[in-house]
């Protein structure tokens, strides 16, 4: 039996869906004065396309001298000793730190042993749905079983940005999976049931933030407010972590890209076997009877 890491749906009333959780979370720190980050970043998303559901990139930008930065980055990197020292800087799983230049070589041995040291998957869930007043409405579902003490549930959202030449010091002025929101919240277990809190341990874009201890888990509900976003540029992140002594930890990730086509991997993966099992039918069936 062949099963999907992850099933995409979008509805013709702008509605999307996504089910999944094995995705490895590679972030970026990253800055448009980084000349070496514009060796970097002509390949770069094409590399994370080319690894499908495997792997989710966020760009974390300067906070100070770049004008995509923002307190998210200081928030993500505060975990890191020197994080923010040198541009570009990888972490997979917030661990596996790779620092200055690289060739995907390197970010393919690093996602390798990212995933060979994960040792189960959280099953997470994205609904997503434009309201008329331009904002997103998110629900995250989180599927836990196991691994509830000292965890968040941490939500990004990304978008793809352009910025003008004057301010493109290295030259790129086309950034993609820009961080511009990102909110987590705390895991307790002795949450109750229907148990619904409000607070946040960091929030940056996201309105109406709640969540809410459910019989499978918990529910994550929020909105995201649209000023200069396209919705086919953003994607929306969900990951569930653990966080021990400073040390943070991806226990499951998941990605829904909101300009991504209606697709099934199930299907695409299923319909070249389908097609073979026909053919090798077919020849068969001619070698008996001619």
């Amino acid at each position: 039996m062949l099963i999907s890491p992850a099933t995409i749906a979008e509805g013709e009333s702008e509605e999307w869906y996504v089910e999944g959780g094995n995705s490895v979370l590679m972030e970026q720190f990253t800055a448009t004065w980084c000349d070496v980050c514009a060796k970097i970043d002509p390949w770069i998303s094409d590399f994370v396309d080319e690894r499908g559901s495997r792997l989710i990139r966020v760009a974390l930008h300067d906070p100070i001298n770049d004008p995509l930065g923002n307190s998210i980055t200081s928030e993500r990197l505060s975990n890191f000793p020197d994080g923010q020292n040198l541009a570009p800087s990888f972490w997979f799983d917030s661990s596996g730190e790779i620092k200055g230049i690289v060739q995907p070589v390197d970010l393919d041995r690093a996602l390798l042993n990212s995933e060979g040291n994960r040792d189960s998957d959280t099953t997470i869930s994205i609904s997503v749905s434009k309201t008329d007043n331009n904002s997103l409405e998110l629900t995250i579902n989180f599927y836990l079983t196991e691994n509830i003490s000292n965890t968040q549930a941490s939500i990004f959202l990304l978008a793809d940005k352009n910025i003008d030449k004057s301010l493109a010091t290295n030259g790129i002025t086309t950034h993609e999976d820009v961080t511009r929101g990102y909110v987590n919240l705390e895991i307790l277990e002795n949450h109750t049931i229907n148990q619904e809190l409000l607070e946040s341990n960091f929030n940056s874009g996201f309105s109406n933030v709640s969540l809410i201890r459910t019989s499978s888990g918990y529910t994550v509900n929020l909105n995201f407010d649209l000023v200069n976003e396209e919705t086919e540029e953003i994607s929306i992140v969900a990951v569930h972590e653990s966080l021990i002594d400073g040390e943070r930890t991806t226990l499951g990730a998941v990605s829904l890209p909101l300009g991504q086509a209606s697709n099934d991997d199930r299907v695409s993966i299923l319909t070249p076997l389908l097609c073979i099992m026909i053919l090798s039918t077919v020849i068969l069936f001619k070698d008996r009877f001619l």
